[in-house]
């Protein structure tokens, strides 16, 4: 049967869970990357949510490997963004689109 885990900081599991969403809290980066590469390796099916954050603990080869899994389903959420901290807005939409597209594109005001 396929589920919804949610990968986070403590802080943000605790609102999932009052929303009903299954979240696991991990600590730092490098354990993200450990739960992360389990759940890859499991092949369960199922979607998984991680912070965009956590990306930067995993090697560039285990990236590629998240994003063209399909069992499970991966996806980072910009929880930075959320936050305010980070990089700004349009760096993050740049980002996502070249990594969509596979083009760098420049946003003008």
């Amino acid at each position: 049967m396929a589920h919804l885990i949610v990968i986070t900081d403590p802080d943000i599991a605790l609102g999932l869970r009052l929303a009903g969403v299954e979240a696991t809290e991990v600590s730092d980066k490098g354990e993200a990357a450990e739960r992360l590469l389990t759940l890859l390796r499991a092949k369960e099916p199922g979607i998984v949510i991680y912070n965009d954050d956590y990306r930067t603990g995993l090697s560039e080869r285990s990236q590629v490997e998240l994003e063209e899994s399909v069992s499970p389903v991966f996806y980072a959420m910009p929880i930075s963004q959320a936050r305010g901290g980070g990089e700004s807005r349009e760096q993050y939409l740049a980002r996502l689109l070249r990594r969509a597209i596979g083009y760098q594109l420049k946003i003008k005001r």
